[in-house]
């Protein structure tokens, strides 16, 4: 918990000196919340077993999570492009599925932790109220499950839209849903031509979001 605490502070001072630093970009930040749906964490031909070998697969627990955007207008003269940042966090539980009696049982509680980057395009100019957007990132996810998995950090990725609505030129609302798996076991499969090939699982998962937005730098 103390480690989550000290990123989103760095990551507070650093959004407060680049605002004031690149006064003609716009830089948003965006404190969230909302819920993240679904995910397996699958073992089947996985080289990556669980503790119990009659155990096939996790589901991870549908949960609230939070977190906090900040996005960085890259180019002054297209103010519709951003980079964006992303810290989500959900306390979620796993459940085990056992293949001899095809029933779950409560595994442990856990924490997921993503941290991406990315770009979002926003539509509209930026002077008006409401503006929708597409937006997409890369980064990890860093699971927490007490030992239970055989991984820690994993490459995920996002895919959103959502939609901005602003109240004045500097604060404002953003909902949005996003498509977001994280990588988990690696395993062997068969190719076309029956030869093995590597494959890697992934834990799909979907969230929706909102939050309020603080725009600086825009006059």
């Amino acid at each position: 918990m103390a480690w989550r605490k000290m990123v989103l502070v760095l990551f507070l001072f650093s959004t407060l000196g680049v605002s004031s630093a690149f006064a003609q970009h716009e830089f948003e930040v965006t404190p969230f919340g909302g819920a993240r749906f679904g995910g397996v964490i699958d073992f089947t031909n996985s080289i990556q077993v669980p503790n119990n070998p009659n155990v096939d697969y996790y589901t991870i627990k549908s949960s609230v999570n939070y977190g906090i955007l900040g996005d960085y207008t890259i180019f002054s003269g297209f103010p519709n492009l951003q980079a964006e940042f992303m810290w989500n966090h959900q306390p979620t539980d796993f459940d085990q599925h056992f293949v001899s009696t095809n029933t779950k049982a409560f595994l442990t509680s856990a924490d997921l932790d993503q941290f991406e980057w990315g770009i979002n395009y926003t539509f509209r100019d930026p002077s008006k109220r409401i503006r929708p957007y597409v937006v997409a990132g890369l980064g990890f996810t860093h699971f927490r499950s007490g030992g239970y998995l055989p991984f820690t950090n994993t490459f995920a990725y996002n895919l959103g839209v959502g939609a901005k609505y602003f109240f004045t030129s500097h604060v404002g609302v953003r909902v949005e849903g996003r498509w977001a798996p994280s990588r988990t076991t690696y395993g062997i499969a068969e190719d076309y031509f029956g030869y093995p090939i590597g494959v890697s699982n992934h834990a799909e998962q979907g969230e929706a979001n909102a939050g309020l937005i603080f725009r600086f730098g825009r006059t």
